[in-house]
């Protein structure tokens, strides 16, 4: 396994240098939330009464989450982040989550008005962020958590590449998609090695031995720049690079596919807030449960529109998931 992948990580964070300014304002400036008052006791009833999981109300008072009252709302994709606490002495990684009408105080009085949704949909996504940055291999452990929310990825992404080339009037050329979409997932997301990640990803596309084979071949060649070396470029590594591989192996019109042109799309389909998703498995997730918790926080009902049950039980497992880590 390949280590995990962050935020900082990704094509698309440094694409846009000024996230990392918001982050960091954030961290440093904006008020905490404090949990040891009297009146938080509001909070957690809130969330005790949902009764999802007991976890979410360990997750709420840990001292690893810090809930910030941000002046300015963080962009969509930062609503659940990790980061390093700058603030403490220790600098340890910690989950901020931005609670910007989620979590309000009264203006008249020390009581807190909730989001009862969000909260509980930004407490579930910080559960696995932490989970995954602290040993990620608790995640892919986990099989029913590796295969669901790689069915579901590949479901996603390839509805959005039949948006755009209409691939589903030929089921193979559907099928190529939903295999090479499945390795993305698996490698480029989840750190897997390609010798477990093939199996799987063969089994959710319904592809045969010799297509599989074919294709991770052509993906290799077409990934890798001119005078690369294959050993140090993976077709996986990006959502660039990948997307621009996979235009090659599937002949597909670089006026129709290109990278912009797709995560273009996917924002448009299924909201702003789940751009990262295309590239961390933490974002992913929480596109997929918090569909499930139904706070409507992005496109929810494309979301379950393209995924279906696939949704359904991956957000179960992951619940289950959190739940453990009690």
């Amino acid at each position: 396994m390949s280590d995990i992948k962050t935020y900082s990580d990704t094509y698309l964070y440094q694409k846009y240098p000024i996230y990392t300014k918001k982050l960091t304002d954030a961290i440093m400036r904006d008020p905490v939330i404090e949990k040891n008052a009297d009146t938080f006791s509001d909070v957690e009833y809130v969330v005790k009464k949902a009764r999802i999981s007991d976890s979410l109300v360990n997750i709420l008072k840990s001292r690893n989450v810090i809930l910030l009252a941000c002046e300015d709302p963080l962009p969509r994709a930062f609503k659940v982040f990790a980061a390093r606490d700058m603030k403490s002495k220790d600098r340890a990684l910690r989950i901020f989550i931005d609670c910007t009408g989620v979590i309000t105080k009264s203006k008249t009085s020390m009581d807190y008005t909730v989001n009862e949704s969000k909260l509980l949909s930004y407490l579930l996504s910080a559960g696995v962020t932490m989970a995954y940055h602290k040993d990620a291999s608790m995640i892919t452990r986990r099989s029913a958590l590796v295969t669901g929310s790689t069915e579901a990825f590949a479901k996603c992404f390839t509805f959005i590449i039949d948006y755009l080339t209409k691939v589903s009037i030929q089921e193979s050329s559907k099928v190529k998609v939903m295999y090479l979409s499945s390795m993305y997932f698996l490698i480029g997301q989840l750190g897997l090695d390609e010798s477990r990640a093939q199996p799987i990803a063969k089994k959710i596309a319904g592809i045969s031995e010799r297509e599989a084979t074919m294709l991770d071949m052509l993906l290799e060649k077409y990934s890798v720049p001119k005078g690369g070396n294959t050993r140090d470029h993976s077709p996986y590594e990006n959502i660039k690079v990948f997307v621009s591989a996979l235009r090659e192996v599937m002949h597909f019109n670089a006026k129709t596919i290109s990278v912009d042109i797709v995560v273009e799309r996917w924002m448009h389909s299924y909201g702003v807030g789940t751009v990262f998703a295309l590239e961390y498995f933490p974002a992913f997730s929480a596109m997929m449960t918090d569909a499930y918790i139904g706070g409507y926080l992005n496109s929810q009902k494309t979301i379950e529109k393209v995924c279906g049950s696939t949704m359904v039980q991956y957000s179960k497992d992951a619940i289950d998931f959190v739940s453990s880590l009690a």
